[in-house]
């Protein structure tokens, strides 16, 4: 939004007193988002999109609780005094998270970062697997991709995009897991900017409530690990080592086969390709940038575009990066 007709209506319901005007910040594409700061502290709010309903914070704040008691570090949500986490209002949906001290990083400084944050999904996936919770709210389809192929398959596509949809109907089912990989909860979007960490380059927080589900290991690591070693259309094989290698510090790695992690990647690196390659049909979902294009489409097609290079330049350094995996 615009204009600052929502501030008034959030604070009040939320009790947060008289803030500063709000910066609005980006964190993933898809929640308009903005950091208040208040004589209470700094709050992040958010404006949900459409797609989700009010037990995703149901979820996400019932998942948060636990973890802190185990002393994982992971922001709440704000209730207001009659003890609701939304605010119902100009056809939004709104919420209001405490904001955890430390800072994001869009890449990392260097790979002891990468470590740390290796080292602390380590951790997060062995507290996880000891918590068991029916989840009221998922992505539907999320991280489904044997689901997401199939739809796009049912899209004719035109001239602009008929390489990319070609290239991705014939390469995905290649890439599909084995079945009957176990399965634990996951955060399921682990993406770099996703964690905080202090002024040393220590990990301190993880953000992000919405995504966690019930999927297998080789999902999450391949979605952490593509994310972590992007750099423009290329994925540098260091990054994802010196990730694993922070895993590994817990004992994780040792349950999982290196040629998994690595396909897990790859078929990652394509299932984000074919959501945008979707969402260029149905125009409808990603948050898109009006000042590098000219509409929401062509945003998502440079996406898609992206991640099919960044899979070709993965493939390319494929039987290396195996024995790296492998020596790890």
């Amino acid at each position: 939004m615009s204009d600052l007709t929502w501030l008034d209506p959030l604070t009040q319901h939320f009790q947060l007193g008289d803030p500063e005007p709000p910066q609005p910040i980006q964190i993933g594409l898809i929640h308009q988002t903005w950091k208040l700061s208040t004589p209470q502290g700094s709050f992040i709010a958010q404006r949900l999109h459409p797609i989700f309903d009010p037990t995703v914070t149901e979820d996400g704040q019932t998942i948060s609780q636990w973890l802190r008691q185990q002393g994982f570090p992971t922001p709440q949500f704000c209730r207001a005094r009659d003890g609701s986490l939304h605010l119902s209002w100009a056809e939004g949906l709104w919420r209001v998270m405490e904001c955890l001290p430390g800072f994001c990083h869009q890449t990392p400084p260097d790979w002891g970062y990468l470590e740390q944050a290796g080292a602390a999904i380590g951790r997060l996936h062995q507290l996880l697997a000891r918590f068991e919770y029916r989840f009221r709210f998922r992505i539907p389809h999320f991280h489904d991709t044997v689901y997401i192929w199939r739809q796009l398959q049912r899209h004719s596509p035109t001239a602009e995009v008929q390489a990319e949809w070609d290239f991705l109907i014939n390469t995905v089912p290649t890439l599909f897991l084995p079945s009957g990989i176990p399965t634990q909860i996951i955060h399921a979007d682990l993406k770099f900017n996703n964690f905080l960490f202090d002024e040393q380059g220590q990990f301190v927080g993880l953000l992000d409530l919405d995504t966690f589900m019930h999927h297998n290991l080789y999902i999450e690591l391949g979605d952490a690990l593509r994310s972590w070693g992007k750099r423009g259309e290329t994925l540098q094989a260091e990054a994802i080592l010196a990730g694993l290698r922070g895993y590994a510090q817990t004992g994780n790695l040792r349950a999982l086969q290196p040629e998994l992690i690595l396909q897990g990647i790859q078929l990652i690196t394509l299932e984000l390709a074919m959501r945008f390659l979707q969402d260029w049909f149905e125009d409808c979902y990603w948050n898109w940038d009006p000042e590098r294009y000219p509409s929401r489409k062509a945003h998502n097609l440079a996406r898609c575009r992206q991640q099919i290079r960044l899979y070709q330049a993965l493939k390319a350094v494929a039987p290396q990066l195996l024995e790296s995996i492998r020596g790890l």
